[in-house]
């Protein structure tokens, strides 16, 4: 699981062990009688990631005690999406069916560690359609993207330079020592881009989350 390689957890991980003696508080054997030592939370909490939690919410096991206080079969109902994570590319895999994914959702039980599934497992665990509206919502935005990106109101210039209005905001995408840079009313920007069409997501970026509008508006006050 990924969320369990990560530096935040491994620290959190190394505090409750150190807490508790460093053995297994079930059956009292440590790494030198063999033990691989894991930590484990004795309720999840809602929204918290899992070195979030106050210390006294995990205790140190044994692999095997820890699997016993689990039970053998992960249960297939009564999970919650606590997380959200797009790793940019299909480099993941879905812990439920193997599936290779690009969008991890993390689910909980309280009688199980968190997992990281596809959207399809998400709202099976959850008995909920939270992964598919999530991806509906998001597939939209991409779409809306696209349609920026391929509009046919983008005007080509010289020296390859294309630019369009949108929002009442003039944008130029225009090249630079081989790369490419987004101009916003005639203000340069800083950012090098590889591509004419990543300059132009960036721009779609910008208009969407509201940060170009703040900018503009931060500008007219300074």
């Amino acid at each position: 699981m990924r969320y369990y390689y990560r530096k935040d957890w491994l620290n959190y991980r190394d505090e409750i062990i150190e807490r508790d003696g460093g053995i297994c508080i079930k059956c009292g054997r440590g790494s030198l009688e063999g033990a691989i030592l894991q930590v484990h939370h004795k309720q999840y909490l809602s929204g918290k990631l899992p070195w979030e939690y106050p210390h006294d919410y995990c205790e140190t096991l044994c692999k095997g005690c820890h699997a016993g206080q689990h039970g053998i079969i992960k249960p297939f109902t009564g999970w919650e999406c606590v997380g959200y994570e797009d790793l940019g590319e299909i480099s993941g895999e879905c812990e439920l069916c193997g599936t290779s994914i690009r969008h991890v959702f993390v689910v909980q039980h309280e009688k199980w560690p968190p997992m990281e599934v596809g959207e399809v497992c998400c709202d099976h665990l959850t008995d909920t359609c939270v992964a598919t509206n999530h991806m509906g919502v998001l597939r939209s935005v991409e779409a809306r993207q696209q349609r920026f990106v391929e509009s046919t109101r983008w005007k080509y210039g010289e020296h390859g330079t294309c630019h369009i209005r949108q929002k009442g905001v003039n944008l130029e995408v225009e090249p630079v020592d081989c790369k490419f840079r987004l101009r916003v009313n005639d203000i340069q920007g800083r950012r090098r881009l590889s591509s004419i069409q990543d300059a132009k997501r960036l721009a779609f970026e910008l208009l969407e989350n509201g940060a170009l509008e703040a900018f503009l508006e931060k500008r007219k006050h300074n």
